[in-house]
């Protein structure tokens, strides 16, 4: 039997937590034990209200600082991990299936050279979302804050979609709403770099992941993001991304194209 732990970081999340908590309920396949941590930044709402109803499925770990910041909330999971494979899944994430676990569980199991996997992830209408992408470049990022479809092979490239979505390939950059990796990678690696609050974080994971391992993409297991791009809408979110990508850039080169 494998051991598989999920963590969880909520955030003010009282609209989605539920249904993501549920899904993963639903859907955990018998095979896996399961070792579920939710980690709260700090809320001001009713999400720690709605996790404590799941009291006895659960463990509940809270920021003693208020909201530390994604990765860093993430990493204070890191002295409870001893499974086989950990999830992290991002709140308004839910699992659409029975076998999507075990479709990711099963190819770290075939694949010794993989470090981290990551699934097909659709939107709530079913389209896929192409979040498999290529390192970030000076050029790729200032596409994507500028309006409008602004070169759209350009874009395309970046979002891997020269790569056939229909099977499995190795990513650069895969997205932090749901990764499965070997515990005992992340650990070593002591989680995520902490220098990031928010944004860029799962762009440096899957590229300190890939300088060890492998991390790729697994379309037979499939899951439901919301993804709000709050960074879109948001002046102090846009912010904090932008800040985010200068530290990443910062620690990997300034590469233009």
């Amino acid at each position: 039997m494998k051991n598989i732990s999920v963590a969880i970081v909520t955030y003010n999340n009282e609209k989605t937590i539920a249904r993501t908590i549920e899904s993963l309920l639903l859907y955990w396949p018998q095979f896996a034990e399961r070792k579920l941590y939710v980690i709260d930044n700090g809320s001001k709402d009713k999400t720690l209200e709605i996790i404590s109803l799941y009291h006895d499925r659960l463990t509940v770990i809270s920021s003693q600082h208020g909201n530390v910041g994604f990765g860093s909330a993430h990493n204070l999971v890191l002295p409870y991990l001893d499974t086989d494979y950990h999830i992290i899944m991002n709140p308004d994430v839910t699992i659409l299936d029975n076998r999507s676990i075990e479709k990711l569980t099963q190819y770290l199991d075939g694949h010794r050279e993989v470090g981290m996997v990551v699934p097909q992830i659709q939107d709530e209408a079913g389209t896929l979302q192409y979040l498999c992408r290529r390192n970030p470049t000076i050029l790729d990022l200032a596409i994507r804050f500028l309006p409008g479809n602004v070169m759209p092979k350009r874009q395309a490239y970046h979002a891997m979609k020269d790569s056939d979505y229909a099977r499995p390939f190795p990513v650069e950059f895969a997205s932090g709403c749901f990764m499965m990796i070997r515990t005992s990678l992340f650990r070593s690696l002591h989680g995520f770099d902490e220098k990031f609050f928010l944004y860029a974080e799962d762009a440096d994971l899957t590229r300190r992941v890939n300088m060890i391992m492998r991390t790729d993409y697994v379309p037979t297991a499939k899951v439901c993001h919301l993804w709000e791009r709050a960074s879109y809408r948001s002046l102090k979110m846009m912010r904090i991304h932008l800040k985010s990508l200068h530290t990443y850039f910062k620690k990997w080169g300034y590469r233009l194209k």
